[in-house]
């Protein structure tokens, strides 16, 4: 399966100043390529082609799986928070 990673999430991941949160975040992102629901994996309320994965305490990575294309999209990389799910 394919991964990309849209600009804003990019943009999102590279402003993180904690470097364990950084390199946890990617790592995750990296084993979603082999496994796209991996444990503890959840879909986003209100967006029911969006899941979500817990990295660490208080980070998201919130994706898409297109199978016809054989592709995973990382949408967004976020700190939990009330903004965490809008669009």
């Amino acid at each position: 399966m394919k991964r990309r990673i849209r600009r804003s999430a990019k943009k999102a991941l590279l402003d993180i100043d904690d470097d364990a949160a950084f390199f946890a975040i990617v790592r995750a992102i990296l084993d979603l390529e082999g496994n796209p629901r991996p444990r503890g994996y959840d879909r986003v309320e209100g967006r029911p082609e969006v899941y979500r994965i817990w990295v660490r305490r208080d980070w998201r990575v919130l994706y898409s799986i297109d199978s016809a294309r054989g592709e995973l999209v990382v949408e967004a990389v976020k700190r939990k928070g009330e903004t965490t799910y809008r669009r």
